[in-house]
């Protein structure tokens, strides 16, 4: 089969060689192709993708983006995002509200404003974007970060509306992928993520999510308490179709709270691929728990985890 993925860099590289040892032609495209930045969508995000799916001839189009959501077709097999679960990922503001809904503890949100107008406080706290803008993301802001600067930044491409939450007090955040499929989901692993997982997100700092931290299993009571908590979202998502897969991101605090942190419509960056590429493909329409990506062989930080 001919198989086109769109997927941010990083996430699906190792999976290319794997479906090539299967017969498959496979053509993968990352955010950055055609001069644009197809990651966060748009009416020249999607007619660019049409474009390159004309050019390919593909039988299957798998879509890592939860922005670049696209248009059913006769011509071959989507799995992606519906634009309705895309907006569990790129509408923060609502998704934190129905979260809170679904049992979530929320973090404080001590600043309404644009993104360009982020005020000091003498605790971190995380600058999020409201909607779906080109940012979409939650940005790491230490007391003593370089205000001038990052507002400048975001300056550059307008001001969105944003909110400011508080950073928590939590025991080990927790991590936990899943897989949607015709309105079922699957969760494939549970974790807790030990050291700072938020460094990335501090502005100019490297990506590496994985820089400084290990996954750990949780205690039976954490997860006993966010798997109830995930489990109860995911029956949710699900009813907003779509096939996927993605991860759920949160924490665990000292006395077993369970605060919410976002939504993720897309396998994770910085993933290895393990197992059968064709038994990969049929989960996307098969109910299973198999897990084909692993992150631990490349943990940079086993010291920070007492290893």
């Amino acid at each position: 089969m001919r198989i086109l993925l769109f997927a941010l860099t990083e996430t699906y590289e190792s999976l290319v060689p794997a479906l090539e040892e299967k017969g498959h032609i496979v053509k993968l495209i990352n955010q950055h192709a055609g001069g644009i930045n197809i990651y966060y969508g748009g009416p020249k995000a999607i007619s660019w993708a049409e474009e390159e799916i004309k050019r390919f001839k593909p039988d299957i189009v798998v879509s890592n983006m939860a922005g670049l959501t696209l248009p059913p077709s006769d011509d071959y097999t989507y799995f992606g995002n519906t634009s309705e679960s895309s907006r569990l990922e790129l509408y923060k503001w609502e998704t934190r509200q129905k979260a809170w809904e679904y049992g979530f503890e929320l973090p404080e949100v001590v600043l309404e404003c644009n993104l360009n107008e982020m005020q000091r406080f003498p605790y971190t706290t995380y600058l999020k974007s409201k909607y779906h803008d080109m940012w979409c993301q939650a940005w790491k802001v230490l007391p003593d970060a370089d205000l001038d600067y990052q507002n400048m930044i975001f300056s550059e491409e307008g001001a969105s509306p944003a909110y400011v939450e508080k950073e928590v007090d939590f025991e080990v955040e927790g991590y936990c992928q899943y897989r949607i499929c015709n309105g079922t989901y699957t969760i494939t692993s549970i974790k807790g993520i030990h050291g700072d997982v938020s460094g990335y997100k501090i502005m100019g700092a490297e990506t590496d999510w994985r820089n400084l931290t290990c996954l750990r299993d949780l205690t039976p009571e954490q997860e006993e308490v966010y798997r109830e908590k995930c489990e109860d979202w995911l029956e949710y998502a699900a009813s907003l179709g779509g096939n996927y897969e993605g991860n759920v991101s949160g924490c665990i605090t000292s006395d077993l709270k369970v605060y919410w942190f976002e939504h993720n419509g897309r396998h994770s960056m910085y993933s290895d691929f393990v197992g059968d590429a064709d038994s990969w493909l049929e989960s996307f329409t098969k109910n299973t728990d198999e897990n084909f990506w692993v992150f631990n062989d490349h943990i940079k930080g086993e010291q920070q985890c007492g290893e």
